[in-house]
């Protein structure tokens, strides 16, 4: 298991931002996973890989099956059929696409887009489940420890990574701070209070992401002071 440091993934963001999004470092803006997972040679797809928002993306390590609905209503008698995808493609469940749901879609291409990045020597010595799978309640938590199992630290770790690259770190604590018109930065985690909310949903709109990803990254910054 290749277990990451909270370090290691931040310099991993930031060398992703430097090399292809160089402008992200100074200014909020949105990240368009599409773009960097084409520039990676990755395929993408969007299908119904689920009959509801169970599994919301996938990363194919190899050559691979998946069962697909075409319209994902398996209740209107919609019956699955297998289908064949290459090594390098990632699937999007399309129900986000029917929901119009943006902003969770951004983080789950992201996701997906940092599952390539960062797990591609993981899976040239696993060479079982080759098809990472990644459900509906693993998005956006990024607090892991070497206490769990392989499989969820992969994706929590994968969250962080990509929440570390959709807000580089010294941008959204700069930001934060400034719609809460701090005039220093100060170098110690703050109390989380209700009246942060409306500045961190601003934030969030900024980023083009929901809440929680942005409370998250606050806490993982140690800008928040987390919970116990």
């Amino acid at each position: 298991m290749f277990f990451y440091s909270n370090e290691k993934l931040e310099t991993i963001a930031d060398n992703i931002n430097k090399e292809f999004y160089p402008e992200r470092l100074d200014k909020v803006s949105h990240f368009d996973a599409y773009d960097f997972m084409e520039k990676q040679g990755l395929e993408i797809e969007w299908k119904y890989i689920s009959p509801n928002k169970k599994i919301l993306g996938m990363t194919f390590f190899d050559d691979g099956n998946w069962f697909i609905w075409d319209s994902g209503k398996c209740k209107d008698g919609d019956i699955p059929h297998c289908e064949k995808f290459k090594k390098g493609t990632v699937v999007i469940n399309n129900i986000l696409i029917d929901e119009k749901d943006i902003k969770k879609e951004r983080f789950v291409s992201g996701h997906e887009a940092m599952h390539w990045v960062k797990d591609k020597n993981y899976f040239k010595t696993h060479t079982t489940d080759l098809i990472q799978v990644c459900k509906e309640d693993v998005f956006e938590r990024t607090y892991c420890n070497n206490k769990m199992k392989d499989e969820d630290i992969i994706e929590r770790q994968t969250n962080y990574l990509n929440a570390a690259v959709q807000m580089p770190r010294d941008l959204i604590k700069r930001e934060f701070f400034k719609r809460l018109r701090y005039k220093n930065i100060p170098n110690y985690p703050i109390e989380y209070t209700s009246y942060m909310k409306k500045h961190i949903r601003g934030l969030a709109d900024d980023f083009g992401l929901n809440y929680n990803p942005v409370l998250y990254r606050l806490y993982d910054l140690n800008i928040l002071k987390r919970k116990d």
